[in-house]
């Protein structure tokens, strides 16, 4: 087991097996397999029937997590496809091409991370 194992909806789900800023969501459509959807490091995430919202800074091995960027997600629940990273802007128009709830909000924080 990680260190997080939280599940978003029927098959997405919040993991980090190491440390925090390994923090990424996965998509598990059945036994032995696995997609990864948002790469490391995810702070935010909320959802509703139709889709997943989060926020990310990205993090790799050569400079490490950046807190000053931030990058935003939204994930179609049916279609199950990697995010791409979004700017503010890109975020805020998808989700009104895409007429997303403005109730959705980002439920889950790791403050930690933010």
């Amino acid at each position: 087991m990680g260190l997080v194992e939280q599940e978003i909806t029927d098959k997405y789900w919040l993991t980090a097996n190491n440390t925090l800023d390994e923090m990424s969501i996965w998509y598990f459509p059945g036994e032995h397999q696995s997609e990864l959807i948002v790469e490391q490091t995810v702070f935010e995430v909320g959802h509703n029937d139709d889709y997943i919202i989060a926020k990310s800074h990205p993090n790799d091995s050569v400079n490490g997590l950046n807190k000053n960027v931030t990058y935003y997600h939204l994930i179609e629940v049916a279609r199950a496809s990697k995010s791409i990273p979004l700017t503010l802007e890109q975020f805020e128009s998808k989700k009104k091409e895409l007429q997303v709830s403005e109730k959705l909000e980002f439920t889950t924080v790791f403050e930690e991370l933010k």
